[in-house]
C-alpha cells in the first residue's frame, strides 16, 4: 500500500500571514489618507491670506487714524487730517478695493497705497460720532471696524492759538502797566 504524502509548498502564504499583511496594508492606507488630508488643510490655510491681508489693512488704517487730528466721513471716503498738518489722507473705498490717497494739502495729490483688494462688499455708516466700516472679504468673512470722529486741533492750529494767547497776555500786561502808570501819575499829581 502506498502512503500518500502531503508535500508542503514553501512558496505560498498561509492564511495567518495573509491576514496580518492585509491588516498592515489597511493601517498604512489610513495613515496615508490622514497625512494627505492634513497636508491639504494646512496648505489651504497657508494659501488663505485674507486674515493676514485684513490685519495689515486694519493696522495701516489705525496708524493713520492715530496720527490724525481730524477724522470724518464723506460718501465712500474717510478723510483724515494729520496732527502735524503735513498731509491729508483719504481712505478710499472704491469697487472691491481700499486705497489710502495722500495729499500734501487739500488740493495737491501725492499718491496712493493699495491697502486691501478683492473685497466682496463694504459699507460705511456713521451714527453720532462713530464711523462704522463693515467689510466682507473674498472668503466671506465679515469684518468690522469702528472709528471715532475726531475734531482736534492740528499742531499748526495749536501753535497759532498759543501765539494769540501770548499776544493777548502781553497786551493785557501792557494795558495793566499803563493803567498802573496812569494811576501812579494821578496819585503823584494829587500829592503835589
Amino acid at each position: 500500500m502506498k502512503k500518500l504524502a502531503i508535500v508542503k509548498n514553501k512558496k505560498a502564504f498561509t492564511l495567518l500571514e495573509l491576514t496580518v499583511s492585509l491588516f498592515l496594508l489597511i493601517i498604512l492606507t489610513l495613515l496615508l489618507m490622514l497625512i494627505i488630508q492634513t497636508t491639504m488643510m494646512t496648505s489651504k490655510r497657508f494659501l488663505d491670506y485674507s486674515n493676514y491681508e485684513y490685519a495689515l489693512a486694519h493696522k495701516k488704517i489705525l496708524e493713520t487714524y492715530n496720527n490724525s487730528a481730524k477724522v470724518y466721513q464723506e460718501s465712500n471716503y474717510i478723510l483724515m487730517k494729520s496732527k502735524d498738518d503735513v498731509e491729508d489722507v483719504r481712505i478710499n473705498f472704491r469697487g472691491g478695493r481700499i486705497y489710502i490717497d495722500k495729499f500734501k494739502d487739500s488740493n495737491n495729490f501725492a499718491g496712493y497705497i493699495l491697502v486691501l483688494k478683492n473685497m466682496k462688499s463694504y459699507s460705511l455708516s456713521q451714527e453720532n460720532d462713530i464711523i462704522h466700516v463693515s467689510i466682507v472679504d473674498k472668503s466671506d468673512h465679515e469684518r468690522e471696524m469702528f472709528l471715532k470722529v475726531k475734531d482736534e486741533k492740528t499742531d499748526k492750529e495749536k501753535e497759532k492759538e498759543k501765539k494769540e494767547k501770548a499776544e493777548k497776555a502781553k497786551e493785557e500786561k501792557e494795558n495793566k502797566n499803563k493803567d498802573e502808570e496812569h494811576d501812579h501819575n494821578e496819585h503823584n499829581k494829587e500829592g503835589e
